[in-house]
């Protein structure tokens, strides 16, 4: 007993002294390295709130982030997020009138990262390496579970401070290991709107049955939920049970309901503007029909459609009849449905607030002979034209190749007069655009009428993509009518770290187009057969107008 007291009270005073040491340093490097407090006036007393809060903003950009997108979606392209909220904490502690305005801000949008991205992650990596001498085998620590218990305790026991978070993001490995953590911390966030959550609460998994009941009962702002295969029984309790009355965002894949049941269901969002709707085999046009005695189909102003092969234009077309859906619907996206390009027509005339159009569909045959009429919209200003067709025999040209014509022949017609960018699943439609227009208007046949010596006659950025490549490949056209001096003169027109979102696969290559002297356009040359470019301008385009 007398040794181990020894031991104890020698290793308490070793302690001690190693503290008194670690505070001497600390202390030291402090009045060597930072400069001594300017003494005057704060100046920042005289900024108004606004301008203090706007001020912090740009310290840590992603406490604005008031979207519905989950970690993975919402990365910054440039900078550490876990840096920038370190930074914000330094502010808030800062005096006490800096403090109420970054705590706002700090606990607004909350990010739960993995790691650094930046140097300091490879020093923070080798301490966790480190093993104590009490625990030699021990695995290093899970420095984002570490930072969603500190979190988790900071806003358990401060009320103030959980009810200003509104989102909470975390990567997906410790949202899908931590969920009885996750439902313990998000108990105390009655504001809360969005949550990265794990996917088996979409589905009903019982492994998160607790999280699910918790979310359902402390939060009732949700803005953003997923409905999955598995979760029908859930999905049908909906009506009636006035839960997430403000939901903005839905997704529902792979369910099993009746279509009375979806209408139902989906008139207990009054607030719903963006419906996502996938994997549904048995969703056709019937869905969309005026009823008496069903909840009409809700006014969103983004509707997403894929795989879903019982949707016809037709359909849609019955979806538009009503003048709520016409006024409101902005953005819709067609993946693998049965509406044909050559129907697309029909949906342009009848949506006369369509802003973004995306339609993403595997053909089999040649475009349908005949007077199709163009492609038509004065909104429109965003086109996903993804046409493709599986691989036929060697000399025989790809079907596709006659759906893209009959996307040349809608914009020379001008009828897209809105239009500034194009996305095209075709390498080589700039040249085709650009080079030779084509012969004929409408259709496929001999008797189509001709179409000779028409030009587009407004700018617009087209971005191609071959069926083998992995990036967009971006070409500007600027026409003759708009004063530029393109169409006159031998010299380069380059372009510069064009870049397009993360989800339309990174950065994009450029393309030099060169004036013939005749008001058309040629190809400069390039060792993979494509143009390229180097030096002067810069653009950046998400790919998409409504997230």
């Amino acid at each position: 007993m007398g040794f181990l007291s020894r031991f104890r009270k020698r290793s308490k005073n070793h302690s001690h002294a190693e503290s008194a040491v670690c505070y001497e340093h600390l202390r030291t490097c402090r009045d060597v390295d930072s400069p001594s407090p300017v003494k005057g006036p704060d100046y920042t007393k005289q900024l108004p709130q606004r301008v203090l809060i706007r001020i912090f903003s740009f310290v840590c950009p992603h406490a604005e982030d008031n979207s519905y997108d989950t970690s993975e979606e919402s990365m910054t392209k440039d900078g550490c997020m876990l840096c920038d909220m370190r930074d914000l904490a330094h502010c808030a502690l800062v005096c006490k009138r800096w403090s109420l305005d970054a705590d706002d801000l700090l606990y607004s949008n909350v990010r739960i990262d993995a790691v650094h991205y930046c140097e300091l992650e490879v020093q923070l990596s080798a301490k966790r390496k480190r093993r104590s001498f009490f625990d030699k085998n021990g695995d290093p620590e899970d420095a984002p579970k570490a930072r969603l218990a500190l979190f988790m305790r900071t806003v358990r026991q401060s009320h103030g401070l959980g009810s200003m978070v509104r989102s909470l993001r975390m990567p997906y490995m410790m949202r899908e290991a931590s969920k009885s953590e996750i439902a313990r911390t998000i108990s105390v966030l009655p504001n809360l709107r969005y949550v990265d959550l794990p996917t088996g609460l979409f589905s009903d998994d019982p492994s998160c049955i607790a999280l699910k009941q918790e979310i359902m009962a402390r939060c009732s702002d949700i803005r953003r939920m997923n409905y999955r295969h598995g979760s029908e029984g859930t999905f049908s309790q909906l009506p009636g049970s006035q839960l997430w009355a403000n939901l903005e965002m839905l997704e529902l894949s792979g369910l099993q309901v009746e279509s009375h049941i979806l209408r139902f269901a989906l008139g207990a969002f009054p607030n719903l503007r963006d419906l996502t709707l996938d994997d549904l085999p048995w969703f056709d046009d019937s869905t969309f029909a005026h009823s008496q005695t069903l909840p009409p189909f809700p006014a969103v102003q983004r509707l997403t459609l894929r795989d879903t092969p019982n949707v016809t234009a037709s359909g849609l077309a019955a979806f538009f009849s009503l003048p709520a859906n016409r006024k409101s619907l902005q953005s819709l996206t067609l993946s693998s449905t049965q509406v044909h390009p050559s129907t697309l027509h029909r949906i342009l005339s009848v949506a006369p607030e369509l802003r973004a159009l995306s339609i993403i569909q595997e053909v089999s045959r040649s475009f349908p002979p005949g007077n199709v009429p163009p492609l038509a919209s004065r909104s429109l200003e965003l086109l996903h034209y993804e046409i493709s067709s599986r691989a036929v025999s060697h000399g025989v040209p790809p079907v596709e190749g006659s759906y893209y014509s009959y996307l040349i022949s809608s914009l020379t017609s001008n009828a897209l007069p809105a239009l500034r960018d194009l996305y095209v699943r075709d390498g080589r439609f700039p040249e085709t655009l650009l080079l030779a227009p084509p012969p004929r208007l409408f259709g496929g046949g001999n008797g189509g009428p001709q179409f000779a010596g028409a030009t587009l006659s407004q700018p617009l950025n087209v971005y191609s993509k071959g069926l083998d490549e992995l990036e967009w490949n971006f070409t500007p056209y600027e026409p003759p009518s708009t004063g530029g001096r393109r169409d006159g003169t031998t010299r380069p027109v380059s372009l510069h770290d064009a870049q397009l979102g993360r989800s339309w696969g990174g950065d994009a290559r450029k393309s030099v187009l060169v004036g013939n002297g005749f008001g058309g356009f040629l190809a400069v040359p390039a060792d993979d057969g494509r143009p390229k470019s180097s030096g002067g301008w810069r653009r950046e385009s998400r790919g998409d107008l409504w997230r």
